[in-house]
């Protein structure tokens, strides 16, 4: 790249130096015929020009490259209110959806940052909902499967749509709500005046060739007009400039990417293409709108011509108007691209994993499935070095025991991650897994809510009551449902009878139910419901060892004073 950096800074040493001369000459010698220098310095400018952008191009290709598949996680700032915006508005017409609670209980957030590797923020939205909304139809997997496959397995057409990406990067992330909901604005009036004044702005230039004094007076007082107009409005609509300014730059990506055949298998090409076709008036009023911030160069100037013809305030009523009008094309649009950045993404993330596998998944409730969950060598993505553990469910749930620290909170986090991914970006982390759809509900985390003054119990409570309801209502599509340490927040016997009822209730044809529990008489209370499964743990010179293995059976080991004593705790405690 050095020769490239070379030629573009001579080209543009040339270009001010050959108009300085041409100027200098020009007013020395007063001869005109050297101004005439001023048009190879424009062309040397314009080759400069090109020859920075081909610099960029290469600096952004070879930052692409660095990153595509790298274990580690992105360094990038993430606002989650901004990042939600999109699964927000989405989920209030979503059949089903992660709720908070599993989320958190995933660590949803944590993992998101390691998989986002989006280029814009209309991609990290799209991202976000994506991994909440799981769906429940294959084809639809399979599609986007293979699109994460096309931009693994072809980098050329993958860069040329990350690089046509980043013209986005710079996206309101309030974008998604004015298409949403479009902002009920009262209107600027005047309309009619505010058109009288364009056609005179456009008129006075005219009289400039019959009279000049009286044509640069005509035009000045139009200014001063105008400038005044656009002061006053620019304060009410200026807010909304960066987000109808993002929304014109997606149409124009959105034309551009449409025109790439490599992808037309991979969406529904008629319907973007009539939302096109549907948005160009929109971009076409837009692209008046906002004019100084939408070049660096010529900012000040297209700031002036902005005011002078009052393009802010003309197009800005109207341009809201094309919004409500073509809302859904728009959200097409906006879709759309929004895919492509989030599939790219996992593309990118999949290529970062030690290994993956894509779901063996089927459709419905089989009251005679010997095995409902089936994954082979599981581990979860936030670990550098997991354990990898397999299980296989079957018509009974699962009841894992074993010590703190041992792993059991980990691994119904691995399953639940695993069972979440398949429904989203078909990707699992593990040799196989097959399972039926789920509707996947968690209660790993605990904690008190404060702010409404409820304890760590009541929240637990509530949070197994929800699944209990969904269970209750919902007899035709699988339940996955994971508890740790179920009403650990209360005295032994209520926990463990309240424990059992649930588990029991739970362990129904429609369920996949994964319980961790330190409560040892429920694997005797629970063997006609429950497969038994254990976490060990040995005593060894530095303290508690784990191995991470899930092994049969319940756990038979009792550490707990074991460990007291390597902790330093006086005997008459310890015994």
């Amino acid at each position: 790249m050095d020769w490239l950096k070379l030629s573009a800074w001579i080209s543009a040493a040339a270009a001010v130096l050959t108009a300085y001369f041409g100027l200098v000459l020009a007013s020395n010698l007063s001869e005109p015929k050297y101004l005439l220098l001023l048009i190879p310095a424009g062309l040397l400018g314009i080759l400069a020009r090109i020859l920075f952008s081909k610099i960029s191009r290469q600096r952004l290709l070879e930052q692409l490259r660095r990153a595509w598949g790298a274990s580690e996680k992105p360094e990038k700032k993430h606002n989650f209110k901004e990042i939600e915006l999109y699964f927000k508005l989405a989920g209030k017409e979503t059949a089903f959806a992660i709720d908070d609670r599993t989320w958190a209980d995933l660590t949803g957030d944590e993992i998101f940052k390691y998989i986002d590797r989006t280029c814009t923020v209309v991609g990290q939205q799209y991202l976000y909902k994506l991994l909440r909304t799981p769906v429940f139809e294959l084809d639809e997997l399979k599609r986007r499967s293979q699109l994460i496959e096309i931009f693994q397995s072809n980098p050329g057409l993958r860069e040329q749509i990350q690089v046509a990406l980043t013209k986005l990067k710079d996206a309101s992330p309030t974008a998604i709500e004015m298409v949403w909901e479009p902002p009920a604005l009262p209107s600027l009036r005047y309309g009619w005046a505010y058109n009288l004044l364009f056609y005179s702005a456009c008129a006075a230039p005219v009289i400039l060739l019959f009279s000049l004094p009286f044509g640069v007076l005509v035009v000045i007082a139009i200014f001063i007009i105008n400038l005044f107009i656009h002061n006053k409005m620019h304060k009410r609509i200026s807010g909304f400039f960066h987000t109808i300014r993002t929304l014109t730059v997606l149409v124009e990506l959105a034309g551009k990417l449409a025109a790439v055949q490599e992808l037309h298998r991979t969406y529904d090409a008629p319907r973007v293409t009539n939302a096109l076709k549907r948005a160009k008036g929109f971009q076409r009023i837009a692209s008046t709108i906002g004019l100084e911030s939408a070049d660096p160069i010529l900012g000040s100037l297209l700031q002036y011509l902005s005011i002078y013809f009052l393009l802010d305030v003309r197009g800005f009523e109207r341009a809201i108007a094309q919004v409500r009008q073509n809302r859904s094309e728009l959200l097409c649009l906006y879709q759309w691209v929004g895919e492509l950045d989030a599939l790219q993404a996992a593309a990118s993330y999949r290529d970062s994993l030690a290994y993956y596998c894509e779901p063996e998944l089927k459709i419905g409730v089989s009251s005679n499935d010997p095995e409902k969950l089936i994954g082979v060598e599981m581990y979860h993505p936030l670990l550098r070095e997991p354990v990898p553990n397999s299980l296989t469910i079957g018509e009974k749930g699962i009841l894992i025991t074993g010590s703190n620290m041992s792993g059991k909170s980990t691994f119904l986090r691995t399953v639940g991650v695993n069972a979440l991914f398949a429904q989203s970006i078909f990707t699992c982390f593990a040799r196989r897994y097959s399972s039926r759809f789920v509707k996947l509900m968690t209660v790993i985390g605990r904690a008190d809510n404060l702010i409404e003054g409820k304890s760590y119990y009541l929240v637990e409570a509530q949070s197994i009551l929800r699944i209990i309801k969904e269970i209750e209502t919902d007899n035709k599509t699988v339940i996955m449902a994971i508890f740790d340490e179920m009403y650990r927040g209360t005295n032994s016997e209520e926990r463990i009878t309240a424990g059992f009822r649930v588990l029991k209730f739970a362990a129904q044809k429609h369920t996949v139910i994964l319980a961790a529990t330190h409560d040892l008489e429920l694997t005797e209370m629970l063997t006609k419901q429950y497969v038994n499964y254990h976490f060990r743990e040995k005593i060894g010179e530095y303290g508690l060892e784990f191995d991470y293995t899930l092994k049969p059976g319940p756990s038979q080991t009792r550490n707990a004073i074991e460990l007291l004593k390597i902790l330093g705790y006086p005997k008459e405690i310890t015994g």
